[in-house]
């Protein structure tokens, strides 16, 4: 079978029959070496065998050759220029040299000569699809599939289409129909797997990538997001044991790196979690989220200076998430160095307004260099967005104490022991015992 190309268009030489016959012989066993010199020898006495040019064309596109390929169809052309055959092909060879209107051009002209081929309904859905124009790429699929309503393929391509348009349920049947065609196609239980997590379908997408790897035991993607759907559902042993099969196969696969690394720190083992973030920064991906999760476990090692300069390579590749301004702001504030803290707790303030955390770090940051005001400013900030957070009401009690307004202070002590502030709770006791 070459490339799923019918042949019944390409006409017999039966002058060079046997030699033909050896070059078709080779090509069909991935000998592409020996069919090129074959069906070049054959050109060598008659340099217009146009079906020596076809499987010369056929046998360059299966040995990397595209543009070499290009113009053994093109000499065909000149020859037979309305061939549906050789047209399909050229058009598979412009997809591969990335010329994808052409190919479209040649996909269109084989439809022309040929209204019943459903491969070039195939391909020209699969260039709508690459376009994103999903709507119009199932119009040709659909017809592909009347034409051959055996093909799984096609159905599968009406199932991603789907997909991409919202439609999880169509998606569903295309893919259950491409496994009653054949149930042992791997790439539809995958993508199964895909849909079903969209639609938070846990023991579904578990059975499907189940399948999928049971079919094909190296399958990278299956193995990956397999591991990705229990890292969600916080099965981080089982989920790791998916990224290293992943590793495994992939020794540099920089996001089974990052995930591994965050369950380990998410189970508290930081040095073997920043491992895995600098492997995956070591493979140029994820960097951004590599950075700021070491940060985060250098910080849980007491190491901040470390902390600090991942946190920053993070920020210097993403300054407007907040949640690594913040951070960096209480590496900063962890370091008694409250200027930069505030610096970076705005700065995430910024990128989010109603970042609680943040305002309450910098309040505390300008508490320790003695700015009450504005730190009684922040913590009402605060309680504009939750009235009732007891930590910022105590902290405010506080700030009335050292500035000796002890019935204000009292007032909002009282009020966050109250709401459960152990901390208040626990001086207003101590004042007690003082007064009996």
């Amino acid at each position: 079978m070459i490339l799923g190309v019918e042949m019944d268009n390409i006409p017999s030489d039966k002058e060079d029959i046997s030699l033909l016959d050896k070059g078709i012989y080779y090509l069909n066993n991935q000998n592409f070496t020996e069919a090129i010199n074959t069906f070049k020898q054959i050109l060598e006495s008659d340099e217009e065998d146009f079906t020596a040019l076809f499987y010369l064309g056929l046998a360059r596109m299966k040995n990397n050759q595209p543009d070499k390929a290009l113009k053994s169809f093109q000499k065909a052309l000149k020859i037979f220029p309305e061939n549906p055959d050789v047209l399909l092909n050229q058009g598979l060879v412009y997809e591969s040299l990335d010329e994808k209107n052409k190919a479209k051009e040649c996909y269109e002209k084989v439809i022309e000569l040929q209204p019943d081929n459903a491969k070039a309904y195939l391909q020209l859905g699969l260039y709508f699809s690459e376009t994103e124009q999903h709507e119009l790429a199932m119009e040709y699929f659909i017809m592909a599939n009347q034409i051959n309503p055996k093909d799984a393929s096609v159905f599968i391509n009406l199932g991603v289409s789907s997909g991409e348009i919202g439609e999880d349920e169509k998606a569903i049947e295309y893919y259950k129909s491409a496994l009653a065609i054949n149930p042992l196609d791997y790439s539809a239980w995958y993508l199964l797997g895909m849909i079903y997590i969209d639609l938070d379908d846990f023991q579904n997408a578990k059975d499907s990538f189940d399948k999928a790897i049971n079919i094909k035991p190296n399958y990278i993607s299956a193995h990956f997001n397999y591991g990705i759907l229990l890292f969600n559902k916080q099965d981080f042993d089982l989920a790791e044991q998916k990224f290293l099969k992943v590793l495994e196969l992939e020794s540099e696969n920089s996001e089974a790196h990052y995930y591994i690394g965050c369950i380990a720190a998410e189970k508290g083992f930081h040095i073997k979690a920043i491992e895995h973030f600098k492997n995956a920064i070591e493979n140029n991906n994820l960097s951004e989220e590599s950075y700021f999760n070491m940060g985060k476990s250098f910080m849980q090692l007491d190491e901040n200076d470390l902390a600090i300069d991942s946190l920053l390579k993070a920020y210097k590749i993403n300054n407007t998430n907040y949640e690594i301004s913040y951070q960096l702001g209480f590496a900063y504030f962890l370091q008694a160095e409250y200027d930069k803290a505030i610096k970076y707790f705005d700065i995430s303030i910024k990128a989010k307004p109603k970042n609680r955390d943040a305002y309450y770090f910098k309040a505390i940051s300008l508490v320790r260099q003695g700015k009450n005001s504005k730190a009684i400013k922040c913590f009402n900030l605060i309680l504009n967005l939750n009235p009732i957070d007891h930590f910022a009401i105590y902290q405010k009690g506080l700030i009335y104490l050292n500035k000796k307004e002890r019935k204000k202070a009292m007032i909002l002590l009282n009020q966050a022991n109250e709401l459960g502030n152990e901390d208040a709770e626990t001086y207003l006791n101590d004042i007690n015992k003082k007064n009996e």
